[in-house]
């Protein structure tokens, strides 16, 4: 029995690696060995190369191609409600979008500034900068070229001018002078005031020295210093606050006085 059971292990073992052996030569010999091709299947297979090829050189073409550039969104599209034109003697003039709100130096700094060729003096002068902006406004700066002025036309006639202003004058226009036959009356002197009174006749109380006030009947020395460290006075009735003086005193002067 033991010999029969080492016999079938003997051949079982020896069947598996032929089969095995079978296999590995079938799969890595006989599939490597060369086929032979049906010309008709070969022809295809070349035509189908051709074609990928064709597609890939195609396809490499058109990545290569310049993509179309998508034309930019109109202004209005993007909400702008502020459009200024703007141009002269600008570095960059053109039509622009502004914030709502927003003034004439902003426009300019828009722009790019002024330009060597703005005439700034006549810019600062006649424009505000800080005015605001209106939609659809028009804003134009001159250049100094603009406002130089043509003199030739004026020089020519101040030459006509002088010649005839130096030539001598023979003759002059005479006229009778204007007399006004009905003149108005002359209204006679305020006697009642005595500001009005003649200065002859009175004493300046804010202008007469000393020894003229003290020609004022009852004016001493001492009262006349006084008279003169009190002024000045705005009318004849102000002696009444300068000490030593009173009514009877200024009653007596008084017609006498002026300012």
């Amino acid at each position: 029995m033991e010999d029969i059971k080492r016999k079938i292990l003997y051949y079982g073992i020896t069947f598996v690696i032929s089969f095995t052996l079978g296999i590995l030569f079938d799969h890595y010999i006989l599939c490597k060995s060369p086929s032979v091709e049906n010309p008709e299947v070969k022809g295809e297979k070349e035509q189908v190369e051709i074609i990928l090829e064709s597609e890939k050189t195609d396809a490499q073409t058109i990545s290569q191609e310049p993509k179309p550039v998508s034309p930019k969104i109109p202004l209005q599209e993007q909400g702008c409600t502020l459009y200024i034109d703007i141009s002269g003697a600008l570095k960059k003039p053109g039509v622009y979008c502004l914030e709502d709100g927003a003034l004439v130096i902003d426009a300019v700094n828009k722009a790019g500034g002024f330009s060597k060729e703005a005439s700034i003096d006549f810019i600062h002068r006649t424009i505000n900068l800080a005015q605001p902006l209106v939609n659809n406004q028009k804003l134009y700066f001159p250049k100094r070229e603009e406002l130089v002025c043509e003199l030739k036309p004026l020089l020519d006639e101040g030459k006509n001018i002088s010649i005839t202003y130096n030539e001598p004058v023979t003759q002059l226009p005479t006229t009778e002078p204007y007399i006004d036959q009905n003149p108005p009356p002359l209204d006679p002197p305020d006697t009642t005031n005595p500001t009005n009174n003649d200065d002859s006749e009175c004493v300046n109380i804010n202008t007469a020295t000393k020894e003229e006030l003290m020609t004022l009947n009852g004016v001493g020395e001492s009262t006349a210093e006084k008279i003169i460290m009190g002024r000045p006075y705005a009318q004849i009735e102000d002696l009444l606050n300068v000490s030593g003086i009173g009514e009877a005193t200024l009653a007596k002067f008084e017609d006498m006085v002026c300012i």
